[in-house]
């Protein structure tokens, strides 16, 4: 599963199951659209630099979805000036 940033031409790259992680992709990738076949979203209208994030918060959701260990604040990850951005 990749997400696309027209913007930037930046691609990212993430397990279908972590893209699952979000609504928006998953409807996206579950229904009738081109996306599906090709596993393929463009985010366009975003920086990379939220994308990024967003795809990183995917992965870490994914990642401690079943962990029975402390899970470490994701909040620390983001930087201040791009919070409201990611947020809002």
């Amino acid at each position: 599963m990749a997400t696309d940033s027209n913007a930037s031409e930046f691609r990212f790259v993430l397990p279908r199951q972590a893209a699952l992680g979000s609504v928006f992709l998953s409807d996206t990738l579950s229904s009738g659209f081109l996306e599906a076949g090709s596993s393929t979203v463009t985010l366009g209208e975003h920086r990379s630099e939220i994308v990024e994030k967003v795809v990183e918060y995917l992965m870490y959701k994914y990642e401690y979805a079943s962990s029975k260990e402390e899970i470490p604040d994701f909040k620390q990850r983001v930087k201040p000036e791009i919070a409201l951005e990611l947020y809002g």
